[in-house]
């Protein structure tokens, strides 16, 4: 088992037609199609950068395709609650949402 300090994650956020993933460790974000192709696309992305964990939101169902994908590949997968995210969110100060708003 990795030590936790070496431990590289990645956050993904599922949406119904792609999901977006950041690894922080190296600041590198992509966007990945909901489609075979896109899931083969992440789990390579991911090996590149030697990601030992995904953690994302539990989305309606959509995340788990891409969770049973991960796993498949020996990735460890934690699903989280929107609601505690968002608490944890407002309780550092954040936003709790990643798309900006459209209003002007």
């Amino acid at each position: 088992m990795m030590p936790q300090s070496d431990l590289v994650v990645v956050g993904i956020d599922v949406a119904k037609d792609k999901v977006d993933a950041c690894i922080r460790t190296v600041t590198e974000r992509r966007t990945f199609p909901t489609t075979a192709s896109g899931r083969r696309s992440l789990i390579t992305w991911l090996r590149k950068h030697q990601v030992g964990k995904a953690v994302m939101e539990a989305s309606g169902g959509y995340e788990r395709v891409w969770a049973k994908a991960l796993r498949q590949r020996a990735l460890e997968v934690r699903l989280v609650d929107p609601k505690r995210v968002r608490s944890f969110a407002e309780s550092a100060g954040r936003l709790a949402k990643t798309i900006r708003s459209t209003r002007r």
